[in-house]
């Protein structure tokens, strides 16, 4: 059994996605979105290696978050082997901005109304 080693992570301006796909050549993969998800697919027919034959096959589907811009998803494949698909996020127009705390004269939690 192949265990594919994937990390998620979504940080302050970007999605991010790590998957370990060493065993795979860039032909062989596969980056898609569909909807509010990137898929990654890898697939490579029967071929020998030291202990026969193997073939291997993988599908994997990431949520991607409201927030990241779904046309400017990228993908890149490392010569270790990890493939890495990344989206910015869209940052939020709206600066960060301080509430002020008003008093009111009347008490919110107490006694309840006289009859």
């Amino acid at each position: 059994m192949m265990t594919l080693i994937s990390q998620m992570r979504l940080e302050k301006d970007k999605f991010s996605v790590n998957l370990d796909v060493k065993h795979f050549s860039p032909e062989e993969l596969k980056v898609k979105v569909m909807g509010d998800y990137v898929e990654i697919h890898g697939k490579h027919e029967e071929r020998q290696d030291e202990h026969g034959y193997v073939s291997r096959d993988f599908q994997r589907r990431y949520k991607i978050p409201v927030d990241v811009d779904l046309l400017s998803i990228t993908s890149t494949l490392s010569p270790d082997g990890v493939l890495t698909v990344t989206g910015p996020r869209k940052l939020a127009d709206v600066p960060e901005r301080s509430i002020p705390i008003t008093r009111e004269e009347k008490v919110a939690i107490g006694a309840a109304p006289k009859k």
